[in-house]
């Protein structure tokens, strides 16, 4: 069983010859066009933030796999609009294979209850508490700790600016349930204001399938309190309605005329914060015109393997084996196999957290 205390020795990564690949919101823009034209927009407005690369920095000792480039993808939950600063509310691992053009998209509840190592002190606390305490290098950090990845690159996105996103590829289909309605229209609301748009000029959505803008899709990627389509509530349902944006969002590009692809590279990179440098998505993005690439999604945890959560400071938390669910995310990411496929051939292990719950007197628990 991987060993979640962080203090293991880490070893001389091997050579990395590879190029890194772009993210959900950086694929999307599949950069049909001349390289002097993608130069142009991407320098003009472009948020590219450089993190350290080093991989014992980054909680991991080398890549597992050459063809499999794996990145960490954030939601900021921001008041401000030019912000990517704060809470990771989303948070995605985006995984893409480069030999069979399968993109593959891992939901990490917020509330997961995990290690993070703040300057050499370890505690347990949210693991979206760590993209604002150290950084995304931290969240990354995090990440590969504790689910035993090899990412080393990001993409940052505050929900104000995911909207001007949905909103420039022109919207993006969605079936309302009744009482999702309410929150997507006033939720929309708000975000008009925020951005100082004319309330007037926003239709209300009623149930059933419809076309969203991108204030009215951000509004129901958030929506918690009421059930989603398939009845599913809480932040499992609203990380269901996030994967099933983005998957939407590509979609709708997949759908486009290449030629349309350039005008998106410009409102897309505005609204992203990312260590990925223009090169490195211009030398796998072309290659991905060739095919389109296969999609698929999950969440982690599923509800079959979530335990009763002890009482802690750190409030309401998702509460599961972290080497469990390291594992179902391997088996995805890297056998094809999801996680109900693994869980119905082997079954859910049961540690000792099963029966005695959370005790670990040696690390301390956020705010002690």
């Amino acid at each position: 069983m991987k060993d979640n205390s962080l203090n293991k020795e880490i070893k001389a990564p091997k050579s990395r010859v590879r190029k890194i690949v772009l993210c959900v919101l950086l694929i999307i823009l599949l950069l049909a066009g001349t390289v002097a034209g993608c130069v142009y927009y991407f320098t003009k407005d472009y948020n590219y933030n450089k993190i350290e690369k080093e991989p014992e920095k980054l909680g991991f000792e080398e890549v597992k796999q050459e063809q499999i480039i794996n990145i960490a993808l954030f939601g900021i939950d921001t008041r401000s609009v030019n912000s990517f600063s704060g809470r990771s509310d989303t948070i995605m691992i985006l995984s893409l294979n480069t030999k069979t053009n399968k993109i593959k998209l891992v939901s990490v509840m917020r509330d997961s209850f995990v290690p993070i190592d703040k300057k050499g002190k370890i505690t347990y606390s949210k693991i979206n508490s760590a993209y604002s305490s150290g950084g995304p290098e931290l969240a990354i950090k995090t990440l590969n700790t504790v689910f035993d990845l090899d990412i080393s690159e990001y993409v940052a996105v505050n929900f104000y600016k995911l909207a001007d996103i949905i909103d420039s590829v022109g919207g993006i289909e969605v079936t309302l349930t009744k009482n999702e309605v309410e929150h997507v229209n006033s939720g929309a609301k708000n975000i008009y204001k925020v951005l100082k748009k004319d309330t007037s000029s926003l239709k209300d959505v009623t149930a059933g399938t419809q076309l969203l803008n991108g204030a009215q899709a951000v509004s129901y990627a958030r929506i918690r309190y009421v059930s989603n389509s398939q009845g599913t509530t809480n932040d499992y349902g609203r990380t269901d309605r996030q994967r099933y944006i983005m998957q939407q969002l590509l979609n709708k590009v997949l759908s486009m005329e290449k030629t349309k692809y350039i005008g998106l590279i410009k409102p897309i990179l505005a609204s992203c914060e990312t260590s990925l440098t223009y090169g490195e998505v211009l030398d796998v993005a072309i290659p991905l015109l060739s095919e389109k690439p296969q999609f698929s999604e999950t969440r982690v945890p599923d509800t079959s393997y979530i335990m009763t959560p002890p009482k802690t400071k750190a409030g309401a938390i998702v509460y599961y084996d972290l080497n469990f669910a390291a594992k179902l995310i391997h088996s995805f990411i890297y056998e094809d196999i999801t996680p109900e496929e693994y869980i119905a051939q082997k079954g859910v292990e049961k540690n000792n957290w099963y029966a005695t719950g959370f005790a670990r007197p040696d690390i301390q628990h956020e705010g002690e």
